[in-house]
This record gives structure tokens, sequence and C-alpha cells, in this order.
């Protein structure tokens, strides 16, 4: 990471920037405006003054200046992953894996669409879904950016499930890193996984 994304990436972080759900980005404000002051008053140089002043120092680039990707991509980057994560919350008995996966199609990348692929016919979880006829309905909101690179931006998105069975209703609120990465027309999800295990 450059030392400007570092420091973009921190400043984001301390922000709390992209905090709400689909990316009602709260502190996007600060990225897209410089910090203005209001202008000096000038006052006529005395008689007596013989060389001009010192030019002032030129005024410091806004944040938005040293990110490697627009506030408004980056938006867009925290809806998908909110988004996202939310379908992959959502799933029930009644359902195939496959029509859980055609959801997910249109938002992740090829190599994690093949591996969600792969473990959706898991039978133990499909069998155990059967017996308690469970479903659970997702929402997702993403907290706030994790990592930011140039190819790459992963967030930590919180899941918040509903989830009925035989037994009754319950919730569950899970942790994930949702990583994203820039594709010509947007964004492509490609990965997934605990918030405790990282991200890869």
């Amino acid at each position: 990471m450059t030392d400007h994304t570092a420091r973009a990436y921190r400043a984001l972080r301390a922000a709390g920037l992209l905090a709400a759900a689909c990316a009602a980005c709260a502190g996007c404000s600060l990225l897209q405006s410089r910090a203005a002051g209001p202008a000096p008053a000038r006052h006529p140089a005395p008689a007596h003054a013989t060389a001009p002043a010192s030019p002032p120092a030129a005024a410091s680039p806004g944040l938005a200046a040293i990110l490697p990707f627009s506030p408004s991509r980056l938006q867009a980057a925290a809806a998908l992953a909110a988004r996202f994560a939310g379908a992959y919350g959502t799933w029930s008995w009644r359902q195939p894996p496959a029509a859980w996966l055609a959801g997910l199609r249109p938002m992740a990348s090829s190599g994690l669409y093949a591996a969600l692929a792969r473990a959706a016919d898991i039978p133990g979880v499909l069998a155990q879904r059967d017996d308690a006829r469970q479903a659970a309905a997702g929402t997702a909101t993403a907290v706030q950016i994790r990592d930011l690179t140039t190819g790459s931006v992963t967030f930590t998105v919180a899941v918040r499930q509903v989830i009925t069975s035989t037994s009754g209703r319950s919730r569950a609120v899970s942790s994930f890193a949702v990583t994203l990465t820039p594709q010509a027309a947007g964004w492509a999800v490609y990965d997934i996984e605990p918030a405790s295990a990282g991200n890869t």
C-alpha cells in the first residue's frame, strides 16, 4: 500500500465512513469537500516595506484526491457488499441450492461463484435444513472499510438473520469481510468470509 493510500485508509477508518446500509456514507461529505477557512483579510503594505510578502503555501489536496477510488465509487462498492452479504445470508429449506446461487451470481466474480457452487451442495447442511424446515432472511450493513488498495476494497459487513424452523424463530448477527475488485462497469465480489478469519 502506498503512503498516500495508507493515510487515506487510516483516515477513512477513523472517520467511520460507509457506516450505513447500502452505503449511506455519513462521512463522505468529508471526502467531497476541502476544508476551507475564511479568506485572510488584506491590508495595504506599509510604505516602508520593500520585500514582497511570501506567497501563501499551496492548499493541501483534499482526502478524495489521494484515494484510489472516488467517494461515489466506494459508496457503490459498499452498497454491493451489503446486497451480496444479505443475499448470502438468505436461504430456505424449500429453495434448491441453484436458486440461492442464481441470486449471488450477478454480483460475484467467476472464481467466487465457482467456490460457492461447490459449497452449496453439502449434504449434511441441506439435510439439517430440511429436517428442521429452516429458513433465514438476511439483511446486511456495510460497517467500515477494512482494507483499501488500488486493486480492491474490503468491507466489514454485519449480517442480521431472522431464522425460522420447526422449533420457532430466532435471530443471529454475523460479521463478514467482503472483498470487491473493480470491474469496467462497477464492482464484483471477490471473497466473503467470517470477519474473524481476516481477508485474503
